[in-house]
């Protein structure tokens, strides 16, 4: 149901973006209109086919939670309900690039997003280029781009690694073996 509601949301705001002469329209106007696209992408719901999990992120999770990682997403509190003895993890706050050494015991608590990140496996940047290219602006269309979008979670330490979106296709696999295999990360 959400899903439809995004793709809805999606083929309104293409059709406008499109329906725009760039000549003789309000630059700001399209400027915004491509800014919420790129919002209404990062709406959608991935489906668990197209997440995963790098073999670290899975390991230290396992360590650290009995939850499901699949269910926890950027600012969800994680309880460290699986970790037996006290022990010092890597925490980033923001844009801090090393991380902070924390001492996490057992049952306390953190943000998802300060020890995972959440990567987009083929950039959202790339869906939202391809979505403004199409000839045929429809549902079906706007789904099956989607569609090809994954989810990949990992260490905030292996996202440091990879570094940004340059080098990138719309190609999970070769994304995973020129970005994430160059990189030293494994995906499950």
């Amino acid at each position: 149901m959400k899903n439809d509601a995004i793709i809805n949301s999606i083929l309104c705001l293409l059709t406008a973006y499109k329906k725009m002469n760039s000549t003789n329209s309000n630059k700001m106007n399209k400027a915004s209109l491509r800014y919420l696209l790129g919002q209404s992408i990062r709406q959608y719901d991935i489906p668990l086919s197209n997440r995963h999990v790098s073999k670290e992120a899975r390991s230290r999770w396992d360590e650290i939670s009995k939850s499901n990682i699949e269910d926890y997403h950027y600012r969800n509190v994680v309880v460290c309900d699986n970790l037996k003895v006290p022990k010092q993890y890597l925490l980033f706050n923001g844009a801090n690039g090393s991380g902070e050494p924390t001492k996490l015991m057992p049952g306390s608590t953190f943000i998802f997003r300060e020890m995972f990140h959440e990567d987009h496996v083929i950039p959202v940047s790339l869906i939202l280029r391809e979505m403004i290219e199409m000839v045929n602006v429809n549902r079906i269309e706007i789904k099956n781009l989607l569609d090809k979008m994954h989810l990949c979670v990992l260490l905030k330490e292996e996202d440091r690694k990879i570094g940004r979106t340059k080098g990138r296709t719309l190609h999970y696999n070769q994304n995973i073996i020129n970005i994430y295999n160059k990189a030293g990360i494994s995906i499950l």
